[in-house]
């Protein structure tokens, strides 16, 4: 037999041997409709996990929605804190809470090269709201150790911007803060300012219209007061109705 021959007989004999593997390969796999393997079986016996929780909230909210709703109100007690024993008794109440809402107010300069320190600092509680007058009595060290204290979770919006300006007046390290931006994310609300999470979540509208007042009159305004203390109260709310969901969990992600 000559070589080709040989080499021929060789191909045929693997042809045929692989067409029979993949032949018996087929029968093997081959099934009657409707029965299930064991794999798929195993896959639908095992329990399904939500990696993920529902979004219970719209991502977005219109400005003509947010036109259209209510104004919101600040119902807790107001409290204007102009003297540094006002301050001291108000601190005491404070550090009675593990969960406190923060903002700051800043007078607005509208000439180049001027710009203005911290005049309000405004903390909310469950029960009251304590509004404190920086420009009048500072930022004392009884305030700046409760901004440290880690045992008090401290709620806000843009925390950095306010920690950055608290710390020109009196250096400190921020404790327990949580970044409301950082944490409605984590919910499905992809609004970064306060009014529109709070419209999203309570179906009320924040006024902004004393915004850009002059946080350093020498009385605030009925309208200020409130603006200012609806800011820190609101921080607080939002924060409390997003705990009530079972995920996630809001401080290991939100943590300034």
């Amino acid at each position: 037999m000559t070589k080709t021959t040989q080499t021929t007989t060789k191909r045929t004999k693997s042809t045929s041997k692989s067409s029979k593997r993949s032949s018996s390969k087929a029968q093997r796999t081959e099934r009657p409709e409707g029965v299930e393997s064991k794999e798929q079986k195993r896959r639908k016996e095992q329990p399904k996990v939500q990696l993920h929780p529902p979004y219970l909230y719209p991502s977005h909210i219109l400005e003509s929605e947010l036109e259209a709703l209510p104004i919101a109100k600040c119902p807790v007690p107001l409290h204007v804190i102009t003297d540094k024993e006002e301050a001291r008794k108000a601190i005491a109440k404070i550090r009675r809470h593990e969960v406190i809402g923060i903002d700051t107010e800043t007078r607005p300069s509208f000439t180049q090269g001027i710009r203005y320190e911290v005049s309000l600092l405004q903390i909310a509680t469950p029960t009251d709201c304590y509004l404190f007058r920086l420009n009048l009595i500072g930022f004392s060290i009884a305030l700046a150790n409760l901004l440290s204290d880690e045992k008090i979770l401290k709620i806000g919006l843009s925390l950095s911007d306010d920690v950055r300006c608290l710390r020109r007046l009196r250096p400190f390290e921020p404790g327990s803060f949580v970044e409301l931006q950082k944490l409605c994310f984590g919910y499905g609300i992809r609004e970064l300012g306060l009014q529109k999470i709070y419209a999203i979540l309570f179906k009320e509208r924040m006024s902004k219209a004393s915004r850009m007042s002059n946080w350093e009159a020498k009385e605030l305004s009925p309208a200020q007061i409130h603006y200012a203390a609806l800011d820190a109260w609101a921080a607080l709310r939002i924060f409390l109705e997003l705990r009530q969901q079972p995920n996630p969990s809001p401080v290991y992600f939100a943590l300034l």
